[in-house]
This record gives structure tokens, C-alpha cells and sequence, in this order.
């Protein structure tokens, strides 16, 4: 039995295949076109998925997708009676969904011919999150949030799973969402690109929230854990929420309206970054949390479960995720590493095969993508040695992963900036130590170096503290579980602090990743091996890339590497190092 999985013209498009009850490989379209959120039908990766597993369109028993037409079909109607939008809203997603109908037949054309019993399997989705999240979770039962800006015409679900089985009990509806009233907030501050978000987030530990008032103005907190924006200062209901989600990087329509220079500064906002965006991205950041734990406490009380999964592109808020713990009474949360509308994709394959098979769903991890071998990152190597050469550069291969492990770990230590590309390319928005950059946390310049020379992006922006999961507890204040994907703020213990201040935003914080050797084995030597020359057990960790998607091939990474200015490249055995910078026998 086999079934695709697909997120199609939608942010994050991808594809994932699942047999015989395993995710065996799931890629973003993204890493493969090498355009940001890629929302279009996901070709290349449908293609990738089926070369790595040897699989033929016409064996796919499933096509699962998660969007249902259906869903809240009743509400869509009654809103467009009630509201009647301009004529482009309908349109709009009139065009999207025939797209969405149509897949098998677009899937013929990209891909190949399907065999006649292959059956298309549409999916809710949020139940595609809120199934993302519950099936790779460690609970039997437990409370599901789903939250993103919208999707089949919601918002926001929640409900209870228990012996394998979701229920969804409340749904809030287009036009009131959490996600949309937050990356409103994120164009405002002059953030445009799809996806800004968590520079909102990064800028908000600079600030002060001293604009909570003005900021309340457009959300109301209302009883039974729901909300509802304030519409008036929302574009997207009235007029055409013109995104462009097909074939490219979606582009969003801005959000509010004219209004809200009413209550916050146009002049000011036109200017560079300043104290005045640092405390709006505060006091955004701090209503945010007021009103997601208003409703984590409310689906707390209602259902009286420890256990909680958060999903959607909202369960990527890693500072509100942080405080789960000390602002609500659940006792264990899971979150899993591709909350959001890539996620889907999984998500809608697990809910197909329970609706089809109804067996036992075996739970995966983050490393989903493609390995490549020695062989084949020794091939790039070899096409791109002229490009070396001038670029100064020479490779080198090590014959043992021990002596890999310690030339980079001693490189770091030395204060090298290293591009880490190792076995399968991780699922979902963070680089957890197969496809990343590392450097040496306790050098307080290196993280500006790697900002503005290598990612070339704000200043302001952190990076993530990988750290041995057995010695997360030594440094992190309230660390009550792992955390593998980066979706938790934590505190740093005070006395830590100075040692690592790379990794410490100026709260004090950091997003930690906890590295486990059962999880990635290799990871998790190197950086006991940086340990072991300097006593510290994490390294500086950030994505592979450089203001684009996270590389997926060697090819990618060598590119990326030699237009920047990292220092040392490795990838499996191999290296590529700079002759100014490293030299092999010392």
C-alpha cells in the first residue's frame, strides 16, 4: 500500500510517501526549485520521492492532499452572502480549488499515468495538521490545537485524539485568525515577503511592549477561549485576498488597511529599523501570547488532559511554545518539526491510510530526505574543481568519520564558520544538524560575521543553540523534555550566559535544539567533540543557506559556500576549505 502525500498550491507545497504504514522520504518543493515557499505543485519532489524509493506513478494505490472543498462549505457561503466580497475573492479561489480537483489529471501530465484504481483522497485541513502532529506524537491521548492563518476557511481548531482516532470539536472561521492578525503586524513593520514572521519574533527580544493598548485595539479577547479581530482595520475580507500560490513564491496582499495610521505612526514605520518597530514587534509578540494562552487554558479546563499537540504555521511562535509550560497547565507538549502547510502533506497521508487501511501508523522523525553517498558527493566535488581553484579553495578526504569529526569540531573551536551537510535532509523549517551552518558559540562577534557575510540578512536576526540533550538541564532554566526541532524558547541558567553569548538573544533566551545521539548519531559526536576541547556542550547552529531555501544536494552546497564566506565546507567525508583560512596539517 502505497500513498502519496501532497500539499499542492499552497505555501510550502511537498510531497511525502508513506508505505505500509512509514513515511519513507518527505521534501519541500522549495529545496529542489530553490524558490522560498514554493506554492505550486510540488513536480520535483513528487519526482525525487518516487526515484528514492523506486516506485512507479502508476503503483501509487493514494493520492491524499490536504484541502477539502468541502469543509466548512455551508459558512463559505454564508459568509459570501453576507459579505459580498469583489468579484476576484471568488475567483481567486474558485481557481485554486479546480486546481486542487483537478490533481490526478495535472499529476498524468507532470508525473505520469496513474493506474485506474488510484484514488484521490481530499483532506480537511486542519485535521491534516492536527494528524501531522497526534501520529508522530508520544501520546495515546491527548488535547490538539491547530492554529495558522487560515486554510479551508478556518483559522484555528481544537479537539481531543485517543486510541488513534481525532475529533474536532470547535473551529474558528474566516475572517478571524491569529495568523493573519500577526503577519498583518509583520507588514506593518515593513517585513513583505511571505513568511517574515519570525523576524517579528527575532526583533521582539529588542524591545519594549510598550504599544499593548494601541495593539488591543485590533483583537478582542472573548469568552470560551475564541477571539475575533477587529475588522476594521483588516483588508482581507472585503477585498480580494489576492495571493499568488501557484508555481512561484507566494505573494500576500497587504492585510490592514489605512486605518491603522490612525493609531500607529506612518512616518515612523517608513524609516529604518528603530526603537519604535522594536517595541511594536514586543507588544505584538506579548498580545499573541495573551490571547494563545487564553485559549490553551480554555481547552485545558474543557478537557482536562495533560497532553498537548500544537500544530500549523503558528506552532512555529517558538517564544509563546517556550512559556506553554509555566503560562498553562498542560504538563507535555509535542510539536512536530513541519507544524505548518508543508506538513500537510504527512498529515493528510496519515489520515489516508487510516481511513483506508485502519492499521497502526508507525511514527517517523525529522531526518525524511534524501542521503547522498560518498561516491556522489565526490562526483560535485569533481565538477566544480576549476571553481575551487579559483575561489583558492582545495578539498580534502578524510579516510575515517573519527577524523572528520575532530578536524571540524577542532575548526570550530578555532572559530571557523563550517557548512555541515550530512545524511538526510531534514522536514520542515529548521536546519537540525544535516544541513547547517556551525560556529563557535562563545565567540560574540561570529554571529554578526555570519549575518551580514554569509546570510546577508538583518543583524538582529539569532541563531539556535544546539546542545547534548544530557546536558540541556545544566543549562536551561525550567527544561522539563527534549527538543528536537527548535520550537521552544528557553531561558539560559544566569551563570551560563557569558559563556555562550552567540547563542543568547538579549532576553536571555535561546532556541535550543537538543541533540540526541538515538535521533542523529553523528550530530551529536561532533558536538562531543567540540565538548571535549572546550568544555562546552553546544554549538552554534543556523540553516544552510544564504538568504534562499535550505540546501538539499551537494551541489547546493557547494554553491553556497563558495559565494560566501564560510571558511570550511563538509560533506560526508569530504571537505572544502579555504587556503587563507585552514591549512589541513596543523
Amino acid at each position: 500500500m502505497i500513498i502519496l502525500g501532497i500539499n499542492a498550491y499552497h505555501p510550502d507545497s511537498s510531497a511525502c510517501l508513506l508505505i505500509d504504514g512509514k513515511i519513507k522520504i518527505a521534501i519541500e518543493e522549495e529545496r529542489l526549485s530553490r524558490i522560498k515557499h514554493w506554492s505550486g505543485f510540488p513536480k520535483l519532489a513528487i519526482k525525487e520521492c518516487l526515484r528514492s524509493q523506486n516506485i512507479l506513478p502508476n503503483e501509487i494505490d493514494v493520492i491524499s492532499i490536504n484541502h477539502n472543498f468541502y469543509s466548512n462549505l455551508f459558512n463559505k457561503i454564508k459568509f459570501v452572502l453576507s459579505n459580498k466580497p469583489r468579484l476576484s475573492f471568488y475567483f481567486n479561489r474558485l481557481n485554486s480549488h479546480l486546481k486542487k480537483k483537478n490533481l490526478l489529471d495535472i499529476f498524468k501530465e507532470e508525473i505520469g499515468n496513474l493506474n485506474k484504481n488510484c484514488k484521490l483522497f481530499e483532506v480537511d485541513h486542519h485535521k491534516s495538521h492536527v494528524a501531522s502532529a497526534y501520529y508522530d506524537s508520544p501520546f495515546d491521548d491527548c488535547v490538539n490545537l491547530s492554529i495558522d492563518g487560515f486554510g479551508d476557511f478556518a483559522s484555528l481548531t481544537w479537539g481531543i485524539s485517543k486510541n488513534n482516532n481525532i475529533i474536532i470539536d470547535k473551529k474558528i472561521l474566516f475572517p478571524h485568525s491569529l495568523g493573519i492578525f500577526y503577519e498583518a503586524f509583520t507588514q506593518l513593520l515593513g517585513f513583505k515577503n511571505f513568511g517574515d514572521e519570525y523576524k517579528v519574533m527575532g526583533l521582539s527580544s529588542y524591545g519594549k511592549p510598550s504599544e499593548i493598548s494601541k495593539i488591543k485595539k485590533l483583537i478582542n479577547i472573548k469568552k470560551n477561549g475564541e477571539f475575533s479581530l477587529n475588522l476594521d482595520y483588516f483588508n482581507h475580507h472585503r477585498k480580494s485576498t489576492s495571493y499568488s500560490w501557484n508555481n512561484s513564491s507566494p505573494k500576500s496582499p497587504t492585510l490592514f488597511n489605512d486605518r491603522i495610521y490612525n493609531i500607529f505612526d506612518q512616518k515612523e514605520l517608513n524609516n529604518n529599523i528603530s526603537d519604535y518597530h522594536k517595541n511594536i514587534a514586543a507588544s505584538v509578540q506579548n498580545v499573541y501570547e495573551e490571547v494563545y494562552f487564553h485559549i490553551l487554558d480554555h481547552i485545558h479546563k474543557k478537557y482536562q488532559i495533560e497532553n498537548l499537540t500544537v500544530s500549523g504555521g503558528c506552532a512555529q511562535n517558538s517564544l509563546a511554545n517556550g512559556k506553554i509550560i509555566s503560562n498553562s497547565n498542560f504538563k507535555n507538549i509535542f510539536i512536530p518539526s513541519n507544524p505548518g502547510d508543508g506538513g500537510g502533506a504527512i498529515g493528510s497521508a496519515y489520515v489516508a491510510y487510516k481511513n483506508f487501511y485502519n492499521e497502526k501508523i508507525k511514527k517517523t522523525n525529522a531526518y525524511l530526505g534524501k542521503e547522498y553517498s560518498e561516491l556522489e558527493i565526490n562526483k560535485e566535488i569533481i565538477n566544480y574543481q576549476e571553481n575551487i581553484k579559483l575561489k583558492n579553495c582545495s578539498s580534502y578526504f578524510f579516510k575515517t568519520q573519527d577524523e572528520v569529526l575532530m578536524f571540524t569540531a577542532k575548526q570550530i573551536s578555532l572559530g571557523k564558520i563550517t557548512g555541515w551537510f550530512q545524511g538526510k535532509m531534514e522536514w520542515g523549517p529548521r536546519a537540525l544538524g544535516n544541513r547547517s551552518i556551525l560556529g563557535d558559540p562563545r565567540n560574540k562577534n561570529i554571529r554578526e560575521i555570519i549575518n551580514l557575510k554569509i546570510k546577508r540578512r538583518e543583524n538582529f536576526r539569532p541563531f539556535a543553540p544546539s546542545i547534548l540533550l544530557e546536558y540541556a538541564d545544566d543549562w536551561f532554566e525550567n527544561f522539563y523534555d527534549e527538543e528536537p526541532f527548535m520550537s521552544r524558547v528557553l531561558k539560559f541558567k544566569e551563570q551560563k550566559k557569558s559563556l555562550v553569548p552567540s547563542v543568547v538573544h538579549l532576553d536571555g533566551t535561546g532556541r535550543l535544539q537538543t541533540v540526541n545521539k538515538n535521533d542523529n548519531l553523528l550530530f551529536h559526536k561532533l558536538i562531543n567533540c567540540f565538548k571535549s576541547l572546550t568544555g562546552i556542550p553546544l554549538v552554534l547552529n543556523t540553516s544552510f543557506n544564504e538568504n534562499e531555501p535550505i540546501v538539499d544536494k551537494p551541489k547546493h552546497a557547494i554553491d553556497c559556500f563558495l559565494r560566501t564566506n564560510m571558511d570550511l565546507l563538509v560533506m560526508g567525508n569530504h571537505i572544502i576549505y579555504r587556503n587563507d583560512q585552514i591549512k589541513i596539517n596543523e
